[in-house]
């Protein structure tokens, strides 16, 4: 019997604060690495890009194990058919770019490219919070708001690659506001600080995660009102403060959905791979 050769994959999950990589054995993470983002130009952006693999790349050259591609996970809408981001709104200097095809040039393993919140809710109900449902939403809270859907063993992207995208959805129709852009004005555009603030007890902030505890249910009501999932997995950079807004979540949501009884059925939890959810995700698109 031949003995099959291990190999790791790469997962890369560019958000719009934070670059996140791991090496990927196909069961845990064997090492990660993480640099800040750079929103200056694409010339840095690459640079810090191949400066955040080349860690990983050297840590399998010591294991004597073979690299067999690395998957890229950023936030935004993508062309799946030309690999081109079509709009990433916190990472502008990559709108229009064939990021795949740039990423060939600083290294020469297969890419794959997918959304960030694609990634997630990949890992989370492959080896995750998810693990055992079928029809899953997740739900990202980071820079921005994003979302993705886990169903029937597979990511629904839609016609056009932009499925599953709640950061867009109006939840103020008077004013025509979207969630994201009242995520941003209600935390000012920093959620951490504001969150450090409310665990003070600053009231101000206490009344701002409770309005965007109402958004989020909103946003949760009309996405079970159309898809109707077994569970939401809430991932990204503030779910450690979900404690502030979570609660209020569910309520609103239980509140605008048609039946009540089976709104009391569908789960709301937090994702339990962290950080690396998506770095993970995105080694996965790796077969």
């Amino acid at each position: 019997m031949i003995k099959k050769e291990k190999q790791y994959t790469i997962g890369t999950d560019i958000g719009g604060t934070k670059m996140n990589a791991v090496l990927f054995d196909g069961k845990r993470v064997v090492a990660d690495y993480q640099l800040a983002t750079p929103k200056d130009t694409l010339d840095h952006f690459m640079v810090m890009l191949k400066a955040l693999l080349e860690p990983l790349e050297e840590k399998a050259r010591e294991n004597k194990t073979r690299i067999k591609g690395i998957g890229v996970g950023v936030a935004g809408v993508i062309d799946y058919e030309k690999n081109i981001m079509l709009n990433s709104p916190n990472i502008s200097i990559i709108n229009g770019v064939k990021l795949v095809e740039e990423l060939e040039k600083i290294t020469d393993l297969p890419i794959k490219l997918d959304n960030d919140a694609n990634c997630f809710i990949r890992a989370e109900s492959l080896i995750g919070a998810g693990k055992g449902y079928n029809n899953n939403y997740g739900f990202i809270i980071g820079t921005g708001i994003g979302g993705g859907w886990w169903i029937n063993g597979e990511v629904y992207r839609g016609s056009h690659g932009g499925a599953g995208e709640p950061g867009e959805m109006i939840i103020d129709y008077q004013e025509e506001v979207g969630l994201e852009e009242a995520y941003h004005k209600l935390t000012q555009n920093n959620p951490a600080q504001l969150a450090e603030e409310t665990y003070r007890g600053d009231v101000l902030g206490q009344k701002a995660f409770e309005e965007v505890g109402q958004y989020f249910g909103i946003a949760f009501a009309n996405i079970v009102n159309l898809i109707d999932p077994e569970i939401f997995i809430i991932g990204g950079g503030v779910v450690e403060a979900s404690d502030l807004f979570l609660a209020q979540s569910k309520k609103i949501m239980i509140k605008h959905i048609d039946s009540e009884e089976s709104a009391k059925k569908i789960k709301v939890i937090k994702g339990k791979l962290g950080a690396n959810a998506g770095a993970i995700g995105a080694a996965m698109l790796i077969t």
